[in-house]
This record gives C-alpha cells, sequence and structure tokens, in this order.
C-alpha cells in the first residue's frame, strides 16, 4: 500500500511540473510589458525576476547591436513567437531596448520622477473679468 502511495504522489507531482513551468513563462510576458526603456537593471530584475539566460557582447560574435550592452532573456509559452528579450546598457545599467516575445518595445520610455522641492505651486487664476 505505501509503495501505491508513493507511485501516486510521484505521478502527480511531474503531471503538475508543466503547468508550473508554463504559468511562469506565462507570467513573464505579462511581467514584461510593464518594462520601459530607461528603467535601472535592479528594476528590470524586480519586475522579471532573475534572467533564464545572460548574453553578454562578444567582439565578432555577437549582433552588432549589443556592442556596449548586456541582453537577458525569459522564457514564454510555447505558442509565443520568441523569449522576452531585454538590454541593458553597460555604462548607464539602464534598459536600452526591449522586446516581450515577439512584440519589440520601442515607444515607452521610462521617466524619473523630479526631486521633491520645498516650493509650492502657486494657485492658477481663473481668466475672466477682474
Amino acid at each position: 500500500m505505501p509503495s501505491r502511495f508513493r507511485r501516486a504522489a510521484l505521478v502527480g507531482l511531474v503531471a503538475s511540473l508543466p503547468a508550473a513551468c508554463s504559468r511562469k513563462a506565462a507570467d513573464n510576458y505579462r511581467h514584461c510589458l510593464n518594462l520601459r526603456v530607461g528603467m535601472t537593471r535592479e528594476e528590470l530584475w524586480r519586475i522579471m525576476g532573475p534572467p533564464e539566460e545572460t548574453i553578454p557582447y562578444v567582439e565578432d560574435k555577437s549582433l552588432g547591436y549589443l556592442k556596449g550592452r548586456v541582453a537577458y532573456e525569459w522564457s514564454n509559452p510555447a505558442a509565443m513567437p520568441g523569449p522576452d528579450h531585454v538590454s541593458v546598457d553597460d555604462a548607464s545599467g539602464k534598459i536600452s531596448s526591449i522586446r516581450c516575445s515577439g512584440a519589440v518595445i520601442a515607444a515607452s520610455v521610462y521617466v524619473e520622477p523630479p526631486a521633491s522641492s520645498t516650493a509650492t505651486a502657486s494657485p492658477r487664476r481663473r481668466p475672466g473679468p477682474n
């Protein structure tokens, strides 16, 4: 009887693995859509988690657009055209390009909020007769 229980538990565990992997891959894509050009590497990893693959630039072997950058990849569900691919500029440590599966995210730019100031805004005057 105990061996039958162990066998059933093992079958259940093995059967649940693909579902867990595909769920993580689907989450990767959803998280990728929250990325913005200009975010820091730390913000990237906080949103996406650690990369599944790191692709450093290698002279005469890497694509030209990766010069001065490191690329990171995360998997997507098998039905999607490709992995999530994000490149980070070596000098600034900020995201310089994003590709979520087959979609290139090029128009979104992360704008850092202005530093808080002690000055207060003056109230707007309403147009009209004085």
